[in-house]
């Protein structure tokens, strides 16, 4: 919801030093978990080879966090550090290599010398795990043999991944012929007690684990395909992993009505959508599974912080690898995206971009999308809208996503003119639009506009006969405290011709945008973004406008 991030941090346990428990796990409240669920080798570098002892007992996970290391993920299980900081953090990092000293977060936007006081002691800087781990990835990268299958490996290849030394190795193989396949990667850490479990989140982005690795098949290389990390292989005893991702059945989507074939187009603002938070297994099966679920065919995004990340999405939709959306195969499609070449505009600590998603399979083709140019005068948006062209059976339509002007909770005057400014300029983009394409008369401006339609604001656009689909008392934001929403920012608008193909329906979708992998303060299962999707339902056997002669929306640019 532009510069604010409304989701709610729970309050800081009296008892610091106490574990949290749910569902007789440990949720780590310090360490980082990312590794856990996000998959990706975390500090491999501070590996320490193992003695001939036992385990570290469980209670050693409670330790400080390395900020020079720590994902975006990791910052997160910080108190008062959401999203929006975490990723402050990690940009800041980026521009200056890696932080010298504790003190230098103070120096990152959000934090500040007096929310550094309170995350003092939760951190601590290490300057050499960066480029240790630079150079261990490098390493890893050019040795195949790194990432193993626990339940086919060989001492030798046990042995290639850093912290696990030749001992260890043979006593992994040793303990696997004597009592059969593992069932899971944490296996190795009870009740085998092979390793402790800092030493598994380091080195887990590097193992794999069997499909059918749960039958205690005492032959373990017949063991078929290895999954490598995904979600198929969570439930584990340690963390948000043990808890199962459930999500409620709901009714197939019936693409016709009425005899009719019809189409939902939907919008969603997944707030800073980058490749670092697509790899959370949650992040990604809520979106994926909201896609299919409601049946969107078209979905409009908003806050991409890298372009790329869309692509992840599409893959998991057209190859699924998590169980949630592989039971939801048979409600896919041929998935395809289109992100913005340039970024839109800024966001917080960098870059935003604005994309599209939309089934091919579904007779939906794009014909062009652009940015909209910038004028001689200057920023017209804060974020430029970007434009698509789509054809979907018989119908021609244009799909304008926005992210107009954030205003804070106590907006300034300033900020306040600037998105009634950015409204106004609504109006020339339109008669752009009808210029660049007068055939064209099917308009869509849909996304977040960080005011509610009722505002005397949008009369500019109702006076070009645009509707707008979400009523004002109807909320578009969700938190974790705050299911039910309080604002409705996110909306969609339709032009005359437009609106005589909608049918009806739309949705604010509030159910199932939730999973117990996504990091909520110092707890897990929060949201994915902090805004809900939206989709409106038109019908696509007609279309009142000319086939349009020029199909190109590249070098739109309001009058300057």
């Amino acid at each position: 919801m532009g510069g604010l991030c409304t989701c709610c941090r729970p309050q800081v346990p009296k008892d610091r030093n106490s574990t949290i428990k749910h569902h007789g796990s440990i949720l780590h409240r310090r360490t980082s978990i990312s590794a856990a669920f996000s998959y990706e080798p975390n500090n491999p570098s501070e590996v320490v080879p193992l003695s001939k002892t036992h385990a570290t007992p469980l209670p050693t996970i409670f330790s400080t966090l390395d900020i020079n290391t720590a994902t975006e993920e990791d910052l997160m299980t910080l108190p008062m550090i959401g999203r929006v900081i975490a990723h402050n953090i990690v940009e800041y990092r980026k521009q200056i290599g890696c932080f010298r000293r504790v003190e230098d977060l103070a120096l990152v936007s959000g934090i500040g010398a007096t929310k550094l006081e309170k995350l003092r002691k939760e951190i601590h800087v290490s300057t050499s795990t960066a480029n240790a781990t630079k150079s261990l990835l490098h390493n890893s990268e050019s040795n195949s043999s790194v990432i193993v299958d626990i339940n086919s490996a060989s001492a030798d290849q046990f042995s290639n991944i850093e912290g696990i030394s030749d001992e260890l190795a043979v006593k992994i193989v040793n303990y696997r012929n004597t009592n059969g396949s593992f069932h899971h990667i944490n296996d190795l850490v009870e009740p085998s007690g092979l390793i402790d479990v800092h030493t598994l989140l380091k080195i887990k982005g590097f193992l794999a684990i069997s499909k059918n690795s749960g039958k205690h098949s005492r032959n373990a290389s017949s063991a078929s395909s290895i999954v490598r990390n995904t979600a198929s292989n969570i439930s584990f005893g340690i963390g948000p992993e043990s808890i199962e991702s459930h999500r409620a059945r709901v009714e197939s989507f019936n693409s016709t009505k009425s005899g009719r074939p019809i189409i939902r187009i939907g919008t969603w603002n997944l707030q800073q959508f980058g490749l670092e938070k697509v790899q959370n297994p949650g992040v990604r099966e809520v979106v994926c599974a909201t896609i299919l679920e409601t049946g969107i065919k078209i979905l409009v995004v908003q806050e991409l912080s890298d372009a790329e990340a869309l692509q992840e999405i599409v893959d998991e939709l057209n190859s699924p690898t998590l169980p949630n959306i592989q039971r939801l195969k048979g409600n896919s499609g041929l998935w395809r995206c289109m992100a913005s070449r340039k970024p839109a505009g800024r966001m917080y600590q960098s870059a935003e971009y604005n994309g599209f998603i939309w089934d091919s399979a579904a007779s939906i083709n794009l014909y062009s999308s652009s940015l909209l140019e910038k004028t001689a005068n200057g920023r017209d948006f804060v974020r430029c809208p970007f434009l698509g062209y789509f054809k979907i059976l018989k119908m021609d339509v244009v799909l304008v996503s926005v992210h107009l002007k954030a205003v804070g909770h106590v907006g300034s005057e300033t900020d306040l003119e600037r998105l009634n400014k950015e409204i106004r300029n609504l109006q020339l983009l339109v008669e752009a639009l009808k210029k660049k394409v007068p055939e064209e008369k099917d308009l869509v401006i849909l996304g977040d506009f960080n005011l509610e339609p009722n505002k005397a604001d949008f009369d500019i656009l109702r006076k070009q006969s645009f509707k707008s689909i979400v009523p004002e008392t109807v909320p578009t934001n969700i938190s974790s405290k705050n299911m039910k929403g309080s604002r409705c920012y996110d909306n969609i608008w339709l032009s005359d011709s437009a609106a005589k193909l909608y049918t009806g329906a739309y949705q604010v979708v509030r159910n199932g945008l939730t999973n117990p992998w996504i990091p909520d303060g110092w707890r897990w299962g929060g949201v994915a973004s902090d805004h809900c999707p939206v989709w409106v339902e038109l019908f696509t056997d007609k279309d009142f406008d000319a086939e349009a002669a020029n199909k190109s929306l590249e070098g739109l640019q309001l009058k300057a």
